[in-house]
């Protein structure tokens, strides 16, 4: 006649004597029974003896699916444009939140499409495109395909104009500029069929600045992924958060100062958004460990050098 969970798990946890009269704390009731009254309470009692209690309920939640953010089911590829962001790597977390990327575009039919998308969906003054400058100054495609196709105004790029690259939607041949990737502007997504059918830890390596996520970011949160970072000799990797959203009971990023043997910087769970750590040395490894990952984002994240 004891207390006792309705899932079979042990009573191990009462609430603050706040919530309940203390006289009424009984380990064993013999005759208990519960009725639902009209009123909408619960109580629970034996004979006229009724007492009102209050209850917490859980339950295993579903994870959200996918929006096709305006890709009907039959297209191989589509290139949603998205709402105005802060800047152009801000416009890059847009993309994937939607599970896509920031558009490479490689022939005309491909840009003359992203700017009639742009134009249909109210952005006639420029949206991002999925290229930027590297360390080199060249402009190459964030999703490592070939540069293979251009479409530059006239006198464009030039030279300290910027370091991120837009289309021109005023225009019907919908040319490309580089400017400031501090310019807000909307965000032109590729979506490629097939590319989320399941979240898988790739193990790829990232470049500085280059935002990566957990394995199925924003939609699914249960594959763990480890994410291995080095910068030169003599550098720190300082990494940044850009948001997780994790349960605070069992979904966890944790830090490392070396790939293996080395110290834990930090042990990160629930909600945090824009936050920065350093690692004494060069390296970083950093573990994603999600128990369910239930409901939840999960992890967003880039990194780059800085000096001791």
């Amino acid at each position: 006649k004891k207390w006792e969970w309705a899932d079979g798990t042990k009573l191990d946890y009462k609430p603050p004597k706040d919530y309940y009269n203390a006289d009424l704390d009984r380990e064993c009731f013999d005759g208990v029974a519960w009725e639902f009254s009209e009123d909408g309470t619960w109580t629970y009692g034996a004979g006229d003896s009724w007492i009102p209690a209050i209850f917490f309920c859980t339950t295993q939640l579903e994870q959200p699916v996918p929006e096709n953010a305006g890709c009907d089911e039959e297209d191989e590829v589509c290139y949603p444009v998205v709402e105005v962001g802060e800047s152009w790597q801000d416009a890059e977390g847009t993309c994937q939140r939607f599970g896509a990327d920031l558009a490479s575009i490689h022939n005309q039919q491909e840009n003359s499409f992203v700017r009639r998308q742009a134009v249909s969906t109210g952005a006639v003054n420029g949206v991002f495109i999925g290229a930027k400058a590297d360390k080199d100054g060249q402009f190459q495609w964030i999703d490592g395909t070939p540069m293979d196709y251009k479409n530059f105004a006239p006198g464009f790029p030039k030279k300290n104009f910027g370091d991120c690259i837009a289309m021109d939607t005023t225009s019907t041949s919908g040319q490309w500029m580089n400017i400031d990737c501090n310019t807000q502007l909307p965000v032109a997504c590729v979506i490629k069929k097939g590319e989320n059918d399941g979240p898988t830890c790739t193990g790829e390596d990232y470049a500085e600045g280059a935002i990566f996520t957990s394995p199925g970011y924003p939609f699914s949160a249960s594959t763990p992924c480890d994410y291995f970072l080095s910068v030169p000799t003599g550098k720190k990797v300082q990494l940044e958060i850009i948001n997780l959203e994790s349960n605070g009971c069992c979904d966890f990023v944790t830090l490392h100062d070396a790939y293996l043997g080395g110290g834990q910087l930090e042990k990160l769970s629930g909600i945090l958004v824009n936050q920065t750590y350093t690692s004494p040395t060069n390296l970083m490894r950093i573990t994603w460990a999600p128990d369910g990952g239930v409901n939840i984002r999960g992890v967003m994240m880039t990194y780059k050098a800085v000096d001791w």
